[in-house]
């Protein structure tokens, strides 16, 4: 793997595992009050990647603002609600949504599809087995699975640049946490070290983390890049683990690994559709074949031909030329 691909995948690993349990870390804020934090700071951030040139965007990308909020909102208020680890498991389950979604499109569902939808699902059970249950924190992370699965049908459509669909997006994020905190109480912020962590905060899991897709998703193919990213997830419930203090046991764990391999099946399977639905391309070397196949000789002949016409434009050698033939018709 490339430098730049190890990086891409190792920051999304690091910054997910460290930014994610912030959000209990910062409970001094509501979940909307931190989507204000990371949408607007990383909105700047990326608006002086962009050198203050936002340009014009397509649909898509303005359909990625209106739905990376929601997802965001569903991610943070599960984690709030029933911690990091149990949220980050549900999330694992994406690929399924995009699956349901492919059903209703009319997209095939295969039998390799059923066999990733089990895995997954018998991972998420596994993963669950055992630990505390809460019906908020569950409901809003089914929420944000439903709507991240929606972001990534859309992500694949839009054409804009990375910037330009991280600006939109968290200012979308940051707009939507700001309509929600109009009774919250902003007072925490006055202390240095809660600005500093609120910074830390918005950096890590804001621009970093988009500039570790960034690197991994321009750098390695989509399926590859995507079945890395998933080792997001071991990585935030360790970080859980040693910010917060949660744990899962061996069952559990088997339950992740079991999900994360049925989420890699799936979305192999998915990249596996897209790329049959693609038109064909041109088969060059076919084309350098039947040139190989001409005869030298009509090449050399042509070669000819375009030579001599060339040198006859030449008002000297074409004037001796033409007298030469005339001399000659006499």
């Amino acid at each position: 793997m490339p430098l730049l691909d190890f990086y891409g995948v190792l920051g999304i690993w690091l910054t997910a595992g460290l930014a994610l349990p912030f959000v209990n870390v910062l409970n001094m804020f509501t979940p909307p009050q931190l989507m204000v934090f990371r949408g607007f700071l990383t909105a700047t951030m990326a608006f002086i990647g962009l050198r203050g040139v936002i340009g014009r965007v397509d649909k898509h990308t303005y359909l990625i603002a209106l739905i990376l909020p929601f997802a965001t909102l569903g991610l943070f208020e599960g984690i709030r609600h029933w911690g990091a680890g149990p949220t980050i498991i549900i999330i694992t389950a994406t690929p399924l949504v995009n699956l349901v979604i492919g059903a209703f499109l009319g997209r095939r569902v295969s039998s390799a599809s059923i066999t990733g939808l089990v895995l997954v699902l018998g991972g998420v059970v596994m993963a669950r087995w055992g630990g505390h249950f809460q019906w908020v924190g569950f409901a809003w992370t089914l929420f944000g699975t439903i709507m991240n699965g929606i972001l990534y049908e859309f992500f694949a459509r839009a054409k804009a640049t990375s910037l330009q669909k991280c600006f939109w997006a968290c200012m979308g994020t940051g707009t939507l946490g700001l309509v929600m905190s109009t009774n919250a109480s902003w007072t925490p912020i006055a202390e240095l070290n809660v600005a500093l962590l609120v910074l830390g905060f918005a950096f890590v899991g804001g621009f970093l983390y988009w500039i570790a897709n960034l690197l991994a998703f321009e750098n390695l193919p989509t399926t590859e890049a995507s079945v890395l990213a998933q080792g997001e997830t071991p990585a935030v419930i360790l970080g859980a683990t040693v910010l917060l203090g949660e744990h899962l046991t061996l069952v559990q764990w088997v339950g992740v690994v079991i999900a994360l391999y049925g989420a890699w099946y799936l979305s192999r399977w998915l990249a596996k559709q897209a790329v049959q639905k693609q038109p064909p391309k041109k088969n060059l070397k076919l084309s350098f074949v039947r040139l190989r196949r001409l005869r030298w000789r009509n090449v050399f002949g042509l070669i000819q031909e375009y030579c001599i016409s060339e040198i006859l434009k030449s008002p000297m050698i074409g004037d001796f030329y033409k007298g030469r033939i005339r001399v000659e018709s006499y």
